[in-house]
């Protein structure tokens, strides 16, 4: 991966996720996990038209539509991706059908190309967060390792030993682009704030989690 040469802001840096409702327009990707995961990270480029279809949720989609693997994107985003000269994403040609089964036009999909060193949770800091059955220690905010960056606006961490997640970031670039479409399906979190329970980390990956906390 090519490096940066200059240090990631990580205040203008945004993990991007699906928010946490049933309202609004969900749709999945009709291919199996690994196929889906290989999309989103861009290792294929697929030669046929992806089918998308509703899953729950509201008759009508959004302009930007999270399906846990490549987001959908209207025309009208992906024209403003290239005249604002976005970088670290291609798009790729979806059918996305609708809650009656009829086909809603004008959306692609989007693979990231661009890629960030994987998470070092030995930066983050840990507040603690009181639940019903009790208190626990959750990592706070995001850097990555050696702060190795490729300076793209999307994308994704690069595999270490464990693998790869599908966290997906955005530049604050693309955040404005989305705030100006009003785009309110997406949850846009900066670096600096977001969270995660420690034993989520702990039990899938031990080895991330400084010894203090294992």
């Amino acid at each position: 991966m090519k490096m940066s040469p200059y240090k990631p802001d990580y205040d203008k840096l945004f993990k991007c996720s699906d928010i946490d409702s049933t309202r609004p327009f969900k749709a999945g990707i009709e291919a199996d996990f690994d196929y889906s995961c290989a999309l989103l990270r861009g290792d294929i480029t697929p030669s046929e038209t992806i089918e998308v279809r509703h899953l729950r949720g509201t008759h009508t989609p959004a302009l930007a539509i999270h399906t846990g693997f490549s987001l959908l994107l209207h025309d009208s985003i992906i024209e403003t991706f290239i005249q604002n000269q976005i970088t670290g994403w291609k798009p790729f040609r979806i059918t996305l059908y609708g809650k009656n089964d009829e086909i809603i036009p004008n959306y692609s999909g989007i693979s990231i190309l661009g890629r960030c060193n994987p998470l070092d949770y030995h930066r983050s800091g840990i507040v603690h967060k009181e639940y019903p059955g009790g208190i626990f220690p959750r990592f706070k905010g995001s850097y990555f390792k050696d702060d190795a960056w490729d300076g793209t606006d999307i994308f994704m961490d690069n595999p270490d030993e464990r693998g790869y997640t599908l966290n997906q970031y955005v530049s604050v670039r693309v955040k404005d682009i989305f705030t100006s479409f009003k785009i309110k399906n997406l949850q846009l979190t900066k670096l600096t704030e977001t969270e995660i329970d420690v034993m989520i980390i702990k039990s899938g990956s031990p080895e991330r989690v400084p010894e203090n906390l294992r």
